[in-house]
Order: C-alpha cells, then structure tokens, then sequence
C-alpha cells in the first residue's frame, strides 16, 4: 500500500513540475515574444521593422537594464515616408527604464527627444543574456501641446557603462489628427540607430532643443 501511495506521489509531483515548467515557457511564444507585446504590435508592424533593419530580440531572460542612456548621433537607417532621407541625424534620444519585472517580463520607460517626451502606456521587455528589446505604447506630447500615441521599439545590448549597438523603431498609432501638424502621419514609421555604436548611462535626462533638428515623431 505505502508502495502505491509513493508512486502515486511520484506522478503527482512530476505532473506539477510539468505544469510549472510549462507555465514558464508560455511566457513567450516561438519568436520569443510575450502576448501582450503580439497584441501591441500586430506582424505587418513587426515584420516592416525587421525588413527596416530592426532587430529583434526575443526571449525571457533579459538583462536588467534599469538606469537612463543618452543614444547620440541618432541616425535614421530606414523609414516608410518618400520625404525622409536615410542618415538624417534626429535630436538627441534621452531614455529612462524603471520597474523592470522579469517574472512578467514589463518594464517602465520615459523618453525625451528635442520638442517631444512621451511615458510608457504599456511597456515589456524580452531579451537573453545581455541583448533586449523592449516594446513600449506611448503617449507622447509636443512643446506645442499636441499629443500622439505611438509604439516605440529600442533594442540593444545592455553593458553596466551603457547600451551598444541601439536600435530604435518609431511607428504612428494615432496622431489625434495632427492639428498643428507636428505629427508624422497614422502608419508612418522610422528606423533610428545610435551610430556612433554606444548609448552611455547618463544622469542628466535634459533634451537640448536645436533649432532645425528633427525628433522622431515629427514630420
């Protein structure tokens, strides 16, 4: 009888650590992406980035990359508008990561660039080992007080001096009719890198507006 009750045990426990192991993959699906990061950016999005030159790194085991990085000269690598011309140096992109979670994979994000800053609606990190990518809905605003919704995308590899080799997408949710017409249009989208390959940590978080400098979300 103590033999029955042992073996039942047994399969038990092992039907648990299956279940556990499980759980923990389901956090992220064949492409290393979680669910809410797929609801937030549909494959078209996904798949223009990565025909931009966005990498992507999936995964559940990222880097901590709590801290502020300043990503200068920030160069455009490829983008969906005729008007925009690839090199294009964009003002510099101040950004800041907090609250990062890996047991649900969410992290916190603010950015500033030039006239524009925006927070994280929903941010989510994925990543191995040092390389990341973090996906971020965000509301941002201009110094002319309009506003938009975008998806942001930053991926790199996370070192304690700084990120190397950022990269950043950039694609329009809804500019709330552009009134003033800062905004690029609903479905626009930008590549942007760090060119000189390394976004140090930085504990100054002060966009400098230069006049006739672009930011990423503006025409």
């Amino acid at each position: 009888m103590k033999k029955i009750i042992y073996l039942f045990w047994i399969a038990g426990f092992t039907f648990f650590m299956s279940s556990c192991e499980g759980d923990l993959a389901s956090l992220v699906n064949e492409q290393g992406l979680t669910e809410e990061i797929v609801n937030l950016v549909p494959d078209s999005i996904l798949n223009e980035m990565e025909s931009m030159g966005m990498p992507i790194y999936g995964g559940e085991n990222p880097p901590n990359i709590e801290n502020s990085y300043l990503a200068s000269p920030f160069v455009l690598k490829a983008s969906n508008r005729e008007s925009d011309q690839i090199g294009h140096t964009y003002s510099d992109y101040y950004v800041k990561f907090y609250n990062q979670d890996n047991s649900k994979l969410s992290i916190s994000m603010n950015y500033l660039n030039g006239p524009e800053s925006g927070t994280g609606m929903g941010s989510y990190i994925v990543g191995d080992d040092n390389k990341f990518s973090v996906f971020v809905e965000v509301n941002a605003e201009a110094d002319d007080g309009s506003k938009a919704k975008m998806v942001h995308v930053i991926s790199g590899e996370w070192t304690a001096e700084g990120i190397k080799n950022l990269y950043f997408a950039n694609f329009m949710l809804d500019n709330y009719g552009n009134t003033t017409g800062y905004w690029i249009e609903n479905g626009d989208g930008r590549v942007i890198y760090d060119s000189d390959g390394f976004s140090p940590v930085t504990d100054s978080f002060k966009s400098i507006k230069m006049p006739g400098v672009k930011s990423v979300g503006a025409k």
